[in-house]
């Protein structure tokens, strides 16, 4: 939490109130102030960088010290008592900015591996680039991997490649509506991985997540760490004309062209082709790993014996048709989303984990859907209190604790989404049934044996 941001903008607002206190009298208490705002904002710069709440701050104190000194020279005493109300409601906002938009900061993994991070650019030449089968063409599938590693180093910028990181905050402040600037901290922030660092040695079980609708497969940075720190290779898609942009194999960006109608059939069924057009290319990156036992490097020791799909909203519905259509699929984890497998299909018959926002309305509908798809025998679903669906992954680092919005444990959210999914990797790669007593650690369990 932003912590620096507050008390530097607490102690400006001290200082200012001191200095209209005492505005013809003594002024070492208001001096006193004024250094130690001055300190604990050198220490927001030095901790955060030059982000726009700090850069406020700054400025801020600057005006505060410039109406201090106007009101101990006497000159227009209401106009000068006037500016500082404006400079204290200024201030009581930028708090309020910092709090809500916070520095974003990534939880140290909990396993004993260091955590590496590599990309990669696969094709899928059975489709064209949108996914059909227009001759000619072939799909680009664009893959960030989180691996165990050998050793940690330094610390790689959360979106590896400036222009990368660009072109995903432009597109992501154009869908939805906000400004370049409040979405800063994609470009400023670090994560905990190593960017190409040696894997480690050992035989890892894989996850392969595909991310929500219009969001991308960096907001998995948390989770990601979280698992390739306990032992698992995670391999997380964007989606070439679905996520907000995506590098294609040519050097090139695609941007989304999703659109909803309004109609809510035609916009459900445009979400059934969609999932069904993801599913397709996490099968297509499973091709990849049969066939390409040393590329990347981060997968060398991939155990391709075990793999298991997941995804968060319109992601996990594909995780779930996944892991129905693909023989090589040992189980799936559904991030709060909501299944759109085609009507009077089979079942999921393999173990599924679905992970449920707890700060959000009941929704019979979703859980309906559940049960239609999911085998009873195998399935499982913890509801994780006070994280919503955008906690779950790292928008709940990005936006401070509200609840509605990240929930008031949105900050913990990834983390205990990863956890959740360990437990059935755990079960899957040991033949163990799934530990529920420990998933109600983490949120109220609905398991076949409690229903």
């Amino acid at each position: 939490m932003p912590w620096l941001d507050i008390t530097a903008a607490a102690l400006i607002l001290l200082t200012l109130i001191m200095g209209v206190v005492t505005r013809r009298g003594k002024a070492l208490m208001v001096i006193i102030l004024g250094l130690t705002a001055g300190a604990a904002l050198v220490a927001a710069l030095s901790f955060e960088g030059a982000r726009p709440q700090v850069v406020a701050l700054v400025i801020l104190a600057v005006l505060t010290a410039g109406v201090i000194f106007w009101l101990r020279s006497a000159r227009y005493p209401r106009l000068a008592k006037a500016a500082s109300v404006i400079l204290t409601l200024s201030l009581v906002g930028s708090a309020g900015s910092a709090w809500v938009l916070p520095p974003i900061s990534f939880p140290a993994g909990s396993g004993p591996y260091a955590v590496g991070v590599d990309t990669k650019v696969w094709t899928d030449e059975n489709r064209d680039t949108r996914g059909d089968n227009l001759p000619g063409e072939r799909r680009s599938l664009p893959a960030t991997i989180w691996y165990p590693a050998h050793r940690s180093g330094e610390r790689a910028a959360y979106v590896p490649g400036h222009e990368r990181a660009a072109q995903l905050t432009d597109a992501l402040a154009r869908h939805y509506g906000v400004p370049p600037l409040m979405l800063d901290g994609i470009s400023r922030s670090r994560s905990n991985a190593t960017w190409q660092s040696e894997p480690a040695e050992g035989s890892f079980p894989v996850v392969l997540a595909s991310p929500g609708l219009n969001s991308t497969r960096w907001f998995f940075t948390a989770w990601a760490e979280e698992l390739a720190s306990n032992g698992v290779i995670v391999i997380a898609l964007d989606h070439p004309y679905d996520s907000p942009v995506t590098e294609l194999t040519d050097g090139t960006w695609a941007l989304s062209e999703l659109e909803t109608t309004g109609d809510d059939l035609r916009d459900q069924a445009m979400a059934d082709q969609w999932t069904g057009i993801r599913a397709a290319d996490m099968s297509a990156v499973i091709d990849h790993l049969d066939s390409d036992p040393v590329e990347p490097p981060a997968l060398q020791s991939a155990d391709r014996s075990h793999i298991i799909t997941a995804g968060h909203s319109l992601g996990g519905a594909a995780a779930l048709e996944t892991a129905r259509l693909d023989d090589r699929v040992d189980a799936a984890v559904d991030i709060d989303g909501m299944p759109r497998t085609p009507e009077n299909a089979a079942p999921v018959t393999k173990p599924a984990l679905a992970i449920v926002a707890g700060d959000a309305d009941p929704n019979p509908e979703y859980n309906a859907a559940l049960d239609a798809l999911l085998d009873d025998g195998n399935e499982v679903r913890v509801t994780l209190d006070g994280v919503t669906h955008f906690g779950m992954i790292d928008v709940g680092l990005m936006i401070g604790p509200v609840p509605g919005i990240t929930g008031t444990r949105g900050t913990s959210g990834p983390t205990s989404v990863a956890q959740a999914t360990l437990h059935l990797i755990d079960a899957v790669t040991t033949g163990r049934s799934l530990n529920t007593p420990a998933l109600a650690q983490l949120g109220t369990v609905s398991a076949p044996d409690s229903k």
